[in-house]
C-alpha cells in the first residue's frame, strides 16, 4: 500500500512586480564574437548578495511524514523584493556548486568575515546536538566536557558529571540530544567548540536546511569562486534574430525541435517543447554563425510568461501543479533561464532566472521541485546582440 504523499506550494502568476533593470546592475563583461557582441555576466564579481531580489510571493510546505524521509525539512516561505539567498537553502544548490564542502575558515580567506562570529551567526547550529557534534567533529570526544562549554551547558540541563565528552554523551542520551538553540548561542563563539571552523559543513547534522544567508560569508563569494564553478553558458551562443510579441500563436506544424526552450528533466537537461497549438507564444528567434545551416539558425526560445511545461522529478515534482516556465539550463543548474518579457516595438528580449528546491533523501535518488522561484531579473537583449544559450545542462 503506497503512503500518500501531500506536498502545499503557491507562487503568483504575474511576472514584473517591480519594475528592475538588471542590466544597470549586474556586474557584466562585453563578449564579442566577430561583429556581434553582448553583455555577459561578470561571474567573478557576481555573488548571491548581488542578485536582484526575488519578484514573486510563494512558499512550500511539507508534510511531516516526508520531514523524517529527508532528514531536515525543506518548508520556507518568501516575500515579493526578498533577496534569493534568504530562499535558497544548500541542499537545492548543492549538485551546483558543493557549496557544502565549504569550511568557516575557507570562506574567511575568499571574503571578510567577522573575526567576532558567535553560534547564533550560524545558521545550522541552532539544530546541532552534543552527539550530531560529536558526529560530525569526533576529535571533541576526547575532550572534557569543560573544554567545550556548549556541551557543558547543554548537559548540565539534565545531569552532569566529570570525564570525557564521548563518555558522558553515551551515558546521557537524552542530554545529547537536546538542540544547541536551547542556548543563548549569541554567548558563546566559534572558538567554544574546538574544529567547528575547519570541518565542512555536509558533516553538520540537516547542513541542507541552512539558507545560503545563514553562512558567515558565503553570500559574498562569487560564483566563480565556488568550490563547483559556474558553467559561463558561453560554450553555445547564438544571435538575436528578431523578437515577436503576444499576436504569435503556436502552431501545430512547429514542433519542439524548432524550440530551444522546454523543461527541465531528471539528470537536469534541458528537453525542448514546443509551444501549444492556438495558445499565446511570443519568442525570440535565433541566428547562427554558420548561417542556415548553423544548429541554432531559427531555432526559437519560447516565452516562460507565456507557456508552463512540465517540471521537477521525485516526490517534488508536483510542487506548483508540476509546472515551471519554459526556458533552459544556461548555466548549470542553480537556476533556469527564462524568457520572462518581449517587447516588439523595440526589439528587446527580457530574462529572469528561477530556483527550485531540492533534495537527497538517504538511499534515495534526488527530487526536486519546478523551477518556480523567481523571477530574478536578468539580463536583456536586443535584436543582432550575442545571445548566450549554453548547453541545456
Amino acid at each position: 500500500m503506497k503512503t500518500q504523499i501531500l506536498i502545499s506550494a503557491i507562487t503568483v502568476s504575474a511576472f514584473a512586480l517591480f519594475p528592475y533593470s538588471a542590466n544597470a546592475q549586474i556586474p557584466t563583461v562585453t563578449y564579442a564574437q566577430g561583429k556581434y557582441q553582448t553583455q555577459a555576466p561578470d561571474w567573478s564579481k557576481i555573488t548571491w548578495d548581488t542578485l536582484p531580489p526575488v519578484e514573486q510571493p510563494g512558499y512550500l510546505k511539507i508534510p511531516q511524514n516526508l520531514i523524517s524521509v529527508f532528514g531536515y525539512d525543506p518548508s520556507r516561505s518568501w516575500s515579493a523584493g526578498q533577496k534569493a539567498d534568504s530562499v535558497v537553502m544548500l541542499g537545492d544548490i548543492d549538485d551546483a556548486f558543493k557549496t557544502s564542502s565549504f569550511t568557516l575558515k575557507q570562506l574567511s580567506t575568499i571574503v571578510p568575515i567577522n573575526p567576532k562570529l558567535t553560534l547564533k551567526d550560524i545558521g545550522l547550529m541552532q539544530w546541532q546536538t552534543p552527539l550530531s557534534l560529536l558526529k560530525a567533529i569526533p576529535e571533541i570526544g576526547n575532550l572534557n566536557a569543560n573544554q567545550v562549554p556548549p556541551i557543558t551547558a547543554i548537559m548540565s540541563k539534565v545531569s552532569m558529571g566529570g570525564g570525557k565528552i564521548s563518555r558522558l554523551i553515551a551515558s546521557n542520551p537524552e542530554a545529547a540530544n537536546i538542540p544547541l538553540g536551547k542556548l543563548d548561542l549569541a554567548k558563546y563563539s566559534t572558538e567554544s567548540i574546538p574544529g567547528l571552523t575547519t570541518t565542512p559543513l555536509n558533516k553538520f547534522q540537516g547542513w541542507q536546511g541552512s539558507f545560503v544567508n545563514q553562512v558567515p560569508g558565503l553570500s559574498q563569494v562569487p560564483f566563480d569562486q565556488m568550490p563547483r564553478k559556474i558553467d559561463s553558458g558561453i560554450g553555445v551562443v547564438g544571435i538575436a534574430s528578431v523578437v515577436l510579441g503576444q499576436a504569435e500563436r503556436g502552431d501545430a506544424k512547429v514542433g519542439s525541435n524548432y524550440f530551444i526552450s522546454g523543461s527541465v528533466v531528471r539528470g537536469d537537461r534541458t528537453v525542448p517543447v514546443a509551444c501549444n497549438s492556438g495558445k499565446e507564444c511570443p519568442y525570440l528567434e535565433l541566428g547562427d554563425f554558420s548561417g542556415s545551416d548553423g544548429t541554432l539558425y531559427g531555432k526559437r526560445w519560447a516565452s516562460g510568461s507565456s507557456q508552463q511545461v512540465k517540471g521537477g522529478y521525485g516526490f517534488l515534482s508536483r510542487v506548483n501543479g508540476g509546472k515551471e516556465p519554459t526556458g533552459r539550463l544556461v548555466y548549470g543548474n542553480a537556476f533556469k533561464v527564462a524568457l520572462t518579457g518581449i517587447n516588439e516595438s523595440t526589439g528587446t528580449a527580457d530574462f529572469g532566472l528561477f530556483f527550485r528546491i531540492c533534495a537527497r533523501p538517504p538511499f534515495m535518488q534526488k527530487t526536486c521541485t519546478p523551477y518556480f522561484i523567481g523571477p530574478v531579473p536578468w539580463f536583456s537583449v536586443k535584436e543582432n546582440d550575442l545571445v548566450i544559450v549554453g548547453g541545456g545542462r
